[in-house]
């Protein structure tokens, strides 16, 4: 019994000492074991989809720690009582097991050292990290595999197939280095030799409390020997330097991860843990305890970076470590987003709608220097990849501030990634810019190159392409070596350059081109003294000096001068065809709005930045223009797309007029099934953030936009339909306006749309510079200068500018404006339908039109086109009268209208006779129009028979009229759409006639009707006509596939939806289409397809089809229960879709037509089709982007 009782007595106390142990261990590694094993079973680990390497965002500071008040640290002060404890545990070790103690590590207590054993029972797989109570005692803490990963435990020999490591040597690249940082000396070092040598370079990263791992130092490789840096442990050169492997990971991983654990204060080194930080925290917040983590670590006797304490520096400066009213974070939720660009790299701050102006402008500030830093911290990664010196493990912060004031005073060094090119011994403190600018001027005309090879001119091959003139051969490439004279090769390259340009605050770029011209105009925003650094380091005195606010006015005037020059080198480089740049430099009056205290001002200012999302994310791009698609540009599900317009009584044209839609969106009906969802309001606020700093800088603003020259932007009458004639009511017989009034907007409907419209008012925008530089003189005078000295170069050029008394720009009266015609092509802007060019046989093949009038979708313009042309052929008196008839008859034929023939006996007399040809009243769209109005009185009257009787007469007499017209009659929504027929449909020799816009609405309003009051299969006879009028048109094939689906006849309802994949220009379209297709194909019992169908739907406009998720689960649910395999990834989906030879939305034919055509039209003049082709070539990619940034810019340099 004795016995027993012993026994049982001696495993419960050998239990309690396993547990008591267990528990020390849990709390000196900050319980990592629990944390292994929860990645292990699923948890936010490395398998996850997240960066397992990037770091975590919890401070690792225990506020309630003895150890963490200021003064006590790893290296004085730890925690001896757990380690003590941990030792009481040691286990002896025999003389054969190798070891090291680490008695040299400073902080340890009395008694007690780290180190490694390599036990035999490990088999050479690895060795383990240990508590020494002396060299024969130990207590193994952690286990060291050979592939440099750290596993949390006593086990000496564990399984760790399945474990996640705790702390790791993570490899990243070759770099180039000096012996003596190699040697850990270079701590004093402030110049570079040429014993540079090639090593490896890696991170060393540790779980933090919240499972993430999280960045801390780094380590160097040379001939199997490692170097330590970037330790915030100020250690000896013998513990950093020339270490073997398991030295290296045992200091490593005491020094920098287990040591500072158990005082309760890790983090990473430098830069490292600000991006940390930035990376996972709110930005104000974040900048703020990354201030606090370099005081607390400072006061830990850790080491600290200078480059810390420039940013310290720098956020003090611009008020972040102040309260900043508007900025500060309600119920734990700051208004500001940081975002960055994923073309420049460079941060942006996204804010909501409430953001007050002065709380505005202090983000701007804060962004500025946020972008500063940075810019410094990438030089001295530079530094480190070439072995040059500071790094940022040795700069002080006397030399951080002097970077930064280098690359404030001199942008071109990091404003592209070119900043190897210079080498080692460059020095940007006092480089003059020279090299830098020349360096931007080839990088352009390489990037000019490379667009040229990637997008290959589709009519190269076979003549010439481009206004220029200029022959590209077939083979090309090694023919190309810039721009080449092409406009799209010239304006891409420039978009993209401008997008990617790395500077510290924001701007904006328009620019406009004609390189047939030789020209090329440039307009950019400035920034204002306000943003300017109030100190720098004077390396004279050695010491910080404060600028006064000519000092600062100088330095905004000057630096927004080297920006301009930037730009123009820029554009030299692109093309040597451009032999002239204009600078136009503008204020847009932050700095003023303040300074004049105008309440007024800076809510319009305030109003204009938040305006700016909407052109940031692509959804306004100047003012609307008869280049844009007649719906407006909806697109998505078919019953939110365009509603008809329903006439009015005729009134006088040229009145300007309000839009009748509203903002109010229809829904299906319970036919409509599946129905389609809409995110809830979160989602859509949480959309629109990370949508606002998406590239385009939101500071833009109009170039000398005269108020008096806004207007007029989509001129025309007749039957034009413009963006005013859309309802999105859901009611068929809403009014709206009619054909034949006057759609030209008013000022209040631009400034309704506009994001720049109240920039345009505001009564402080100025122009501040403008200048034309011409290329030889600005390429030799660069070479010379450089951007030393900026206002003597634009002087050189007779600029006109105005410098103040404290060296800031006075508004100047502008010499030029973007929108002259000197810096477009010839009849870049002109309508296909009021042009007569005819193209090359290359260029008509890929446009699908001989000349002009084949790419024309406006009927009235047409009309008008011919009687403009028969007014110039009486005028001709180089003809006889009976040569000047049969043009005109010619040119009857060639249009084909009903109307126009009517008054083919009158033209042609009136020419014969001498007379001046009359003036025809083309009635037809009005009589259709009053018949609307008829039906609509009727049907608001309770006669909904009589109604649809007078609607379907009126649109029968049409219907007749231009089908007895002895050509085919179309409908066109775009100008791309246009191309997508002519490529796809038209038939050789097809003479296409154009109908008016509301015979094709009033169908569409039929149908509507029809299909509430009579059932779908009345309404079907309309929707087949709208097929049959617009077979390119997506809206068209998709409102049939709704109603064939209530029909029940799946089989043609899926050969809706295949059509309308086939010609869908916009991944909206394209998911409503795959939505519709899965529902039909799941009807047929295709549950494979069904599957693949909903997930590409999913996939290419994620959240738009909201019962999506529901529906593919019950599919799903319902192939299991009747094992049927069907895709579960978008990658499945495609291939199933491919097997079964039906459309994967972008890879179509159609994507390649407007590619070609959008570069064809560029090249070749056409700017208001190569608006809507080149908008569809960038909406139609594998992405769930949208339109980029590059893109956008592209865009608005096709404006006028």
């Amino acid at each position: 019994m004795n016995g027993m009782s012993t026994s049982s007595s001696n495993r419960r106390n050998h239990g309690r000492k396993r547990f008591r142990y267990g528990r020390l261990l849990h709390q000196a590694l900050g319980e990592l074991e629990t944390m292994a094993s929860r990645f292990v079973s699923g948890g936010n680990g490395a398998n996850g989809g997240a960066d397992p390497f990037e770091p975590s965002a919890d401070t690792n500071i225990n506020p309630n720690h003895p150890n963490s008040a200021p003064g006590v640290g790893p290296m004085h002060g730890v925690d001896g009582g757990v380690l003590r404890e941990l030792a009481s545990h040691a286990r002896r070790i025999g003389p054969l097991v190798n070891r090291r103690l680490l008695t040299e590590l400073p902080g340890l207590p009395d008694g007690l050292s780290v180190g490694w054993a390599q036990f035999p029972q490990s088999h050479g797989r690895g060795f383990s990290l240990a508590v020494f109570t002396d060299r024969n005692h130990c207590t193994p803490i952690a286990f060291v595999d050979n592939k440099g990963r750290v596993f949390a435990g006593p086990d000496i020999n564990p399984d760790t197939q399945r474990d996640e490591p705790v702390f790791l040597f993570a490899k990243e690249n070759e770099i180039h280095v000096t012996e003596s940082r190699l040697e850990g000396t270079d701590r004093t070092c402030v110049t570079i030799g040429n014993d540079t040598m090639t090593v490896l370079q890696g991170g060393i990263v540790g779980r933090g409390d919240d499972g993430e791992m999280m960045w801390l130092a780094s380590w160097l490789k040379s001939d199997n020997r490692y170097t330590l840096e970037q330790l915030r442990a100020d250690l000896p050169a013998e513990l950093r330097a020339d270490l073997e492997y398991r030295d290296a990971m045992a200091i490593a991983f005491f020094a920098v991860y287990f040591l500072p654990r158990v005082n309760g204060f890790m983090i990473g080194f430098g830069s490292g843990n600000i991006f940390r930080r930035l990376r996972r925290e709110a930005p104000i917040g974040a900048i703020r305890r990354s201030v606090k983590d370099t005081l607390q670590a400072r006061a830990h006797g850790m080491r600290v970076s200078g480059l810390e304490d420039l940013f310290a520096d720098l956020m003090n400066e611009a008020g972040a470590l102040d309260q900043i009213e508007g900025l500060e974070a309600v119920h734990g939720a700051e208004p500001l987003r940081l975002y960055t660009s994923p073309y420049s790299g460079g941060y942006f701050f996204g804010w909501d709608s409430g953001l007050e102006f002065p709380a505005a402008l202090a983000s701007l500030r804060i962004e500025g220097n946020l972008n500063r830093f940075a810019a410094v911290s990438m030089w001295l990664e530079r530094n480190a990849r070439l072995g040059a010196y500071p790094t940022e493990d040795t700069v002080t912060r006397a030399q951080a501030s002097q970077l930064d004031w280098a690359l404030l005073t001199n942008p071109a060094i990091t404003a592209l990634d070119i900043e190897d090119a210079p080498g080692e011994q460059f020095d940007p403190i006092h480089d003059d810019g020279t090299a830098a600018l020349a360096a931007m001027v080839e990088a352009a005309r390489e990037a000019a190159v490379d667009t040229a090879n990637e997008s290959p001119d589709p009519v190269a091959a076979t003549g010439t392409s481009g206004t220029s003139g200029t022959a590209v051969r077939a083979s090309g490439v090694q023919n190309v070596h810039d721009a080449n004279g092409s406009e799209w090769v010239y304006r891409q390259t420039f978009s993209s350059l401008v997008r990617r340009l790395r500077l510290p605050y924001r701007f904006d770029v328009e620019f406009r081109a004609s390189l047939q011209d030789g020209n090329m105009a440039i307009g950019f925003t400035t920034a204002g003294t306000s943003m300017m650094p109030t100190t720098r380091y004077d390396e004279r005195t050695r010491g910080w000096v404060d600028l006064s606010q000519s000092d600062r006015a100088a330095l905004s005037t000057d630096y927004n001068l080297r920006v301009g020059l930037m730009l123009a080198a820029l554009a030299f480089g692109a093309d040597d065809h451009v032999e002239r740049v204009s600078l136009h430099v503008d204020s847009i009056g932050l700095e003023e709005a303040v300074a004049e205290q105008n309440s007024a001002i800076s809510s319009l200012m305030s109003e204009a930045l938040h305006m700016f999302e909407d052109m940031r994310s692509g959804n306004t791009i100047g003012n609307a223009t008869k280049a844009d698609p007649k719906d407006g540009d909806v697109h998505g599900s078919a019953a939110r797309q365009l509603t008809a317009p329903e006439a009015e009584v005729p009134t006088t044209t040229g009145d300007d007029h309000q839009s009748a839609g509203t903002d109010d969106e229809s829904t299906e009906t319970e036919s409509d099934r599946p129905a389609v969802g809409e995110p809830d309001g979160d989602e859509s606020v949480d959309r629109a953030f990370e949508d606002l700093m998406k590239g385009v800088d939101i500071d833009a603003v109009a170039f000398s936009m005269p108020q008096d020259e806004i207007g007029n932007v989509n001129g025309g009458d007749g039957d034009t339909a413009s963006e005013d004639d859309i309802d999105l009511s859901g009611n068929p017989f809403n009014e709206g306006p009619i054909d034949g009034q006057d759609t030209r907007l008013s000022d209040d409907d631009i400034d309704s749309d506009d994001p720049i419209a109240a920039l345009r008012k505001n009564p402080t925008v100025r122009n501040l510079v403008t200048v034309t530089f011409t290329r030889e003189r600005f390429l030799t005078m660069i070479e010379e200068e450089g951007l030393a000295r900026p206002q003597h170069l634009y002087r050189a050029f007779n600029a006109t500018m105005d410098v103040d008394g404290d060296a800031g720009l006075r508004p100047i009266d502008a010499e030029f404006d973007l929108r002259d015609v000197m810096y477009s092509p010839t009849g870049a802007q002109e309508a296909p339908e009021l042009s007569e060019q005819r193209f090359p046989e290359p260029v008509a093949k890929v446009l699908g039109a001989q000349d002009t009038l084949e790419l024309s979708i406006q009927r009235v313009d047409v009309l008008q086109r011919a009687i403009n042309h028969f007014h110039r052929l009486v005028l001709d008196d180089s003809l006889s009268s009976v040569e000047r008839a049969r043009q005109a008859m010619d040119v009857i034929r060639r249009i084909g209208d009903p109307e126009l023939n009517e008054v083919a006996g009158d033209v042609t007399s009136a020419i014969i006779d001498g007379r001046d040809t009359p003036e025809p009243d083309f009635g037809l769209a009005d009589q259709l129009d009053a018949e609307r109005v008829k039906a609509r009185d009727l049907l608001f009257g309770g006669e909904t028979q009589k109604a649809v009787e007078v609607a379907e007469a009126a649109v029968d007499r049409l219907d007749n009229l231009f089908a007895a017209a002895g050509g085919v009659p179309r409908y066109f929504n775009s100008y791309a759409e246009r191309v997508v027929y002519n490529r796809l449909f038209a038939t050789p020799d097809e003479k296409t006639v154009l109908i008016p816009d509301n015979l094709f609405y009033a169908h569409m309003e039929l149908a509507d009707v029809l299909s509430q009051i009579s059932g779908p299969d009345r309404a079907l006879p309309h929707l087949n006509a709208m097929v049959a009028y617009a077979p390119a048109y997506p809206l068209s094939h998709l409102r049939l596939a709704i109603q064939l689906a209530n029909t029940q006849d799946w089989d043609s309802a899926r050969a809706a939806c295949l059509n309308a994949l086939r010609v869908a220009l916009d991944r909206d379209d394209a998911a409503f289409a795959y939505y519709r297709l899965a529902y039909a194909e799941w009807m047929r019992d295709d549950f494979d397809i069904a599957a693949a169908a909903y997930l590409m739907s999913d996939h290419i406009a994620s959240g738009t089809m909201g019962s999506i998720e529901s529906e593919l689960n019950e599919l799903f649910a319902r192939a299991r229960s009747q094992c049927i395999p069907v895709p579960h990834t978008v990658d499945e989906a495609k291939a199933v879709l491919r097997e079964h030879e039906m459309p994967v939305w972008p890879e179509n034919e159609v994507a390649s037509i407007v590619r070609d055509a959008a570069r064809v039209s560029v090249d070749n003049a056409l700017f208001v089709p190569a608006r809507t082709l080149s908008m569809a070539a960038a909406r139609m990619t594998d992405d769930n982007d949208g339109m980029n940034a590059i893109q956008i810019q592209f865009l608005r340099s096709l404006g006028a």
